[in-house]
Protein backbone atom coordinates (compact mmCIF):
# COMPACT_ATOMS: atom_id res chain seq x y z
CA UNK A 1 0.00 0.00 0.00
CA UNK A 2 1.00 3.24 -0.63
CA UNK A 3 1.58 6.30 1.60
CA UNK A 4 -0.91 8.33 0.31
CA UNK A 5 -3.61 5.36 0.68
CA UNK A 6 -1.91 4.85 4.73
CA UNK A 7 -4.79 5.18 7.03
CA UNK A 8 -3.30 7.10 9.93
CA UNK A 9 -0.24 8.95 7.21
CA UNK A 10 2.34 9.09 7.97
CA UNK A 11 2.94 5.88 9.69
CA UNK A 12 1.61 2.10 8.51
CA UNK A 13 1.35 -0.02 11.55
CA UNK A 14 0.87 -3.78 10.91
CA UNK A 15 1.99 -7.02 12.94
CA UNK A 16 5.22 -8.79 13.02
CA UNK A 17 5.20 -11.97 11.14
CA UNK A 18 4.87 -14.08 14.69
CA UNK A 19 1.80 -12.90 15.97
CA UNK A 20 -2.08 -13.10 14.42
CA UNK A 21 -4.18 -10.06 14.96
CA UNK A 22 -7.83 -11.54 14.92
CA UNK A 23 -9.92 -10.43 11.61
CA UNK A 24 -7.34 -8.80 10.09
CA UNK A 25 -5.01 -10.02 7.27
CA UNK A 26 -1.49 -10.01 7.97
CA UNK A 27 -0.84 -7.24 5.95
CA UNK A 28 -3.56 -5.01 6.72
CA UNK A 29 -3.42 -1.96 8.72
CA UNK A 30 -3.82 -2.16 12.38
CA UNK A 31 -5.81 0.47 14.24
CA UNK A 32 -4.86 3.43 16.51
CA UNK A 33 -6.59 4.46 19.43
CA UNK A 34 -9.03 1.48 19.26
CA UNK A 35 -8.24 -1.89 20.70
CA UNK A 36 -7.51 -5.04 18.65
CA UNK A 37 -6.85 -8.88 19.13
CA UNK A 38 -4.00 -10.33 19.11
CA UNK A 39 -2.63 -14.15 19.84
CA UNK A 40 0.62 -15.45 19.69
CA UNK A 41 2.16 -18.56 20.84
CA UNK A 42 2.88 -17.27 24.51
CA UNK A 43 0.15 -14.38 25.05
CA UNK A 44 -3.77 -14.00 23.52
CA UNK A 45 -5.37 -10.28 24.49
CA UNK A 46 -5.59 -6.89 23.15
CA UNK A 47 -3.59 -4.30 22.39
CA UNK A 48 -4.48 -0.47 22.12
CA UNK A 49 -2.00 2.07 20.48
CA UNK A 50 -1.85 6.03 20.38
CA UNK A 51 0.17 7.70 18.55
CA UNK A 52 0.05 11.82 19.16
CA UNK A 53 1.47 12.41 15.99
CA UNK A 54 -0.28 10.42 14.10
CA UNK A 55 -4.06 10.15 12.62
CA UNK A 56 -6.34 7.96 15.13
CA UNK A 57 -9.68 6.02 14.39
CA UNK A 58 -10.82 7.80 17.81
CA UNK A 59 -10.11 10.93 17.58
CA UNK A 60 -11.92 12.19 20.75
CA UNK A 61 -10.48 9.84 23.03
CA UNK A 62 -6.87 10.69 21.27
CA UNK A 63 -7.38 14.57 22.10
CA UNK A 64 -8.63 13.68 25.71
CA UNK A 65 -5.43 11.41 26.08
CA UNK A 66 -3.01 13.50 24.55
CA UNK A 67 -4.35 17.02 25.69
CA UNK A 68 -2.38 18.59 28.61
CA UNK A 69 0.36 16.07 28.67
CA UNK A 70 3.67 15.59 27.54
CA UNK A 71 3.28 11.87 26.30
CA UNK A 72 4.01 11.16 22.44
CA UNK A 73 2.69 7.70 22.90
CA UNK A 74 0.78 5.43 24.83
CA UNK A 75 0.71 1.32 24.67
CA UNK A 76 -2.10 -1.01 26.62
CA UNK A 77 -1.24 -4.88 26.47
CA UNK A 78 -4.19 -6.54 28.05
CA UNK A 79 -4.64 -10.35 28.53
CA UNK A 80 -3.16 -13.73 29.76
CA UNK A 81 -0.17 -15.64 29.12
CA UNK A 82 -0.39 -19.52 27.60
CA UNK A 83 2.55 -20.80 29.87
CA UNK A 84 4.10 -19.60 33.37
CA UNK A 85 7.15 -17.78 32.73
CA UNK A 86 9.77 -15.91 35.18
CA UNK A 87 9.38 -11.89 34.56
CA UNK A 88 12.88 -12.03 34.67
CA UNK A 89 12.67 -13.98 30.81
CA UNK A 90 10.28 -11.42 29.45
CA UNK A 91 11.28 -8.04 27.39
CA UNK A 92 9.89 -5.20 25.64
CA UNK A 93 11.20 -2.77 23.34
CA UNK A 94 12.30 -2.53 19.78
CA UNK A 95 14.19 -5.08 17.88
CA UNK A 96 15.61 -4.78 14.13
CA UNK A 97 15.90 -7.36 11.96
CA UNK A 98 19.04 -5.82 9.74
CA UNK A 99 22.10 -3.96 10.95
CA UNK A 100 21.65 -0.24 11.55
CA UNK A 101 22.36 2.29 8.97
CA UNK A 102 24.28 4.11 10.62
CA UNK A 103 24.90 2.49 13.75
CA UNK A 104 27.76 3.83 16.49
CA UNK A 105 31.22 1.19 16.72
CA UNK A 106 31.15 -1.56 19.21
CA UNK A 107 33.26 -0.42 21.75
CA UNK A 108 30.70 2.78 22.16
CA UNK A 109 27.63 0.61 22.60
CA UNK A 110 29.38 -1.69 25.09
CA UNK A 111 30.17 1.71 27.14
CA UNK A 112 26.95 2.89 26.85
CA UNK A 113 25.32 -0.43 27.69
CA UNK A 114 27.44 -0.89 30.72
CA UNK A 115 26.85 2.99 31.60
CA UNK A 116 22.67 1.91 31.40
CA UNK A 117 23.11 -1.39 32.85
CA UNK A 118 24.02 1.03 36.03
CA UNK A 119 21.04 3.02 36.10
CA UNK A 120 18.76 0.08 34.78
CA UNK A 121 19.90 -3.14 35.22
CA UNK A 122 17.62 -5.24 33.23
CA UNK A 123 18.31 -2.87 29.97
CA UNK A 124 19.97 -4.57 26.72
CA UNK A 125 21.47 -2.45 24.68
CA UNK A 126 22.95 -3.79 21.36
CA UNK A 127 23.46 -1.63 18.47
CA UNK A 128 25.84 -2.76 16.21
CA UNK A 129 25.22 -6.50 15.84
CA UNK A 130 23.31 -7.82 12.93
CA UNK A 131 19.65 -7.96 14.63
CA UNK A 132 20.15 -4.78 16.71
CA UNK A 133 17.98 -4.22 19.80
CA UNK A 134 17.14 -1.71 22.74
CA UNK A 135 14.28 -4.21 25.12
CA UNK A 136 14.21 -4.11 28.89
CA UNK A 137 12.09 -6.16 31.44
CA UNK A 138 8.23 -6.15 30.59
CA UNK A 139 7.54 -5.99 34.37
CA UNK A 140 9.67 -3.34 35.07
CA UNK A 141 9.56 -1.20 32.18
CA UNK A 142 5.52 -0.72 32.06
CA UNK A 143 4.62 2.59 34.12
CA UNK A 144 1.69 1.19 35.81
CA UNK A 145 0.62 -3.41 36.03
CA UNK A 146 -2.64 -4.44 37.19
CA UNK A 147 -3.41 -8.39 38.13
CA UNK A 148 -6.68 -9.30 37.88
CA UNK A 149 -8.99 -12.29 37.84
CA UNK A 150 -10.63 -12.64 34.70
CA UNK A 151 -13.32 -10.29 34.33
CA UNK A 152 -12.13 -7.57 37.15
CA UNK A 153 -9.69 -6.58 34.94
CA UNK A 154 -9.47 -2.41 34.08
CA UNK A 155 -10.98 -0.99 31.06
CA UNK A 156 -7.51 -0.90 29.27
CA UNK A 157 -9.01 2.54 27.15
CA UNK A 158 -8.82 4.66 30.29
CA UNK A 159 -6.48 7.27 30.20
CA UNK A 160 -5.00 5.99 32.91
CA UNK A 161 -4.81 2.45 34.92
CA UNK A 162 -4.15 1.91 38.01
CA UNK A 163 -1.04 0.54 39.64
CA UNK A 164 -2.57 -3.80 40.99
CA UNK A 165 0.20 -6.13 42.00
CA UNK A 166 0.40 -6.18 45.85
CA UNK A 167 -2.16 -8.94 46.23
CA UNK A 168 -0.56 -10.99 44.35
CA UNK A 169 2.95 -10.14 44.03
CA UNK A 170 3.63 -8.97 47.80
CA UNK A 171 4.05 -5.93 49.21
CA UNK A 172 7.69 -5.89 48.42
CA UNK A 173 5.74 -4.32 45.25
CA UNK A 174 3.30 -2.39 46.46
CA UNK A 175 3.86 0.57 45.06
CA UNK A 176 4.81 1.86 41.25
CA UNK A 177 8.30 2.99 42.42
CA UNK A 178 8.40 -0.20 44.01
CA UNK A 179 7.33 -2.35 41.49
CA UNK A 180 9.63 -0.75 38.58
CA UNK A 181 12.99 -1.10 40.50
CA UNK A 182 12.29 -4.74 41.82
CA UNK A 183 10.96 -6.01 38.82
CA UNK A 184 13.21 -4.01 36.51
CA UNK A 185 16.37 -6.20 38.05
CA UNK A 186 16.74 -9.72 36.28
CA UNK A 187 17.87 -11.06 39.65
CA UNK A 188 14.81 -9.79 41.62
CA UNK A 189 12.57 -10.82 38.60
CA UNK A 190 13.73 -13.99 38.60
CA UNK A 191 11.59 -14.38 42.05
CA UNK A 192 8.15 -13.50 40.29
CA UNK A 193 6.51 -15.19 37.39
CA UNK A 194 3.17 -14.39 34.83
CA UNK A 195 0.86 -16.94 35.73
CA UNK A 196 -1.78 -18.44 33.47
CA UNK A 197 -4.98 -18.00 35.45
CA UNK A 198 -4.64 -14.11 35.63
CA UNK A 199 -5.22 -11.12 33.09
CA UNK A 200 -2.42 -8.93 32.76
CA UNK A 201 -2.96 -5.25 31.73
CA UNK A 202 0.46 -3.23 31.42
CA UNK A 203 0.57 0.67 30.76
CA UNK A 204 3.57 1.96 29.18
CA UNK A 205 4.21 5.54 28.22
CA UNK A 206 6.92 7.62 26.80
CA UNK A 207 7.63 11.23 26.34
CA UNK A 208 10.74 10.76 24.47
CA UNK A 209 9.94 8.36 21.43
CA UNK A 210 7.55 10.32 18.81
CA UNK A 211 6.56 7.25 16.45
CA UNK A 212 4.39 9.66 14.63
CA UNK A 213 7.50 11.59 13.65
CA UNK A 214 10.02 9.18 13.68
CA UNK A 215 12.42 11.03 16.08
CA UNK A 216 13.58 10.98 19.43
CA UNK A 217 13.20 13.81 22.08
CA UNK A 218 16.78 14.14 23.90
CA UNK A 219 17.49 16.05 26.51
CA UNK A 220 19.92 18.98 26.44
CA UNK A 221 20.02 18.12 22.34
CA UNK A 222 16.20 18.39 21.05
CA UNK A 223 14.78 16.57 18.47
CA UNK A 224 16.83 13.75 16.73
CA UNK A 225 15.80 11.80 13.86
CA UNK A 226 16.26 8.29 13.88
CA UNK A 227 14.94 6.93 10.82
CA UNK A 228 18.35 7.98 8.59
CA UNK A 229 19.98 5.90 11.48
CA UNK A 230 17.84 2.38 11.15
CA UNK A 231 18.08 2.87 7.50
CA UNK A 232 15.04 1.16 5.20
CA UNK A 233 13.11 -1.41 8.15
CA UNK A 234 10.60 -0.21 10.42
CA UNK A 235 10.63 0.74 14.01
CA UNK A 236 9.03 -2.23 16.68
CA UNK A 237 6.99 -2.19 19.87
CA UNK A 238 7.90 -5.76 20.76
CA UNK A 239 7.61 -7.91 23.75
CA UNK A 240 9.70 -11.04 23.41
CA UNK A 241 11.41 -13.79 25.98
CA UNK A 242 15.04 -14.45 26.61
CA UNK A 243 14.63 -17.17 23.91
CA UNK A 244 13.07 -15.20 21.10
CA UNK A 245 9.78 -16.33 21.85
CA UNK A 246 6.74 -13.64 20.72
CA UNK A 247 4.15 -12.23 23.21
CA UNK A 248 3.22 -9.25 20.14
CA UNK A 249 5.45 -7.40 18.20
CA UNK A 250 4.15 -4.26 15.86
CA UNK A 251 5.52 -3.09 13.17
CA UNK A 252 5.89 0.79 12.64
CA UNK A 253 6.61 2.25 8.94
CA UNK A 254 6.95 5.62 8.26
CA UNK A 255 6.33 7.22 4.92
CA UNK A 256 10.24 8.67 4.49
CA UNK A 257 10.54 4.57 4.67
CA UNK A 258 9.32 4.00 1.13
Amino acid sequence: MKPDRWPHKPVFVQAGIDMDVIGMGRNSPLPLGVPFEIDSRLFRGKVLLRFRNAKSDDPATHDEYFNGRKRLMQTVIQGRFKRPIKMSDVYVGSLFAHSLASAPPPMMTKIMDAVIRRIAPGVILDLSSQSPKVIALLAGTAQTMSIDSPGKEPDMTSPDIEENVASVLGEKVATTEKCKKRLGNPKKAASYMFDTDRVYTFHTYDNAMDYGRGTMHIPMYGEYDIKPSIGRQPLSLTAVTRDGEILYDVRVWHESHE
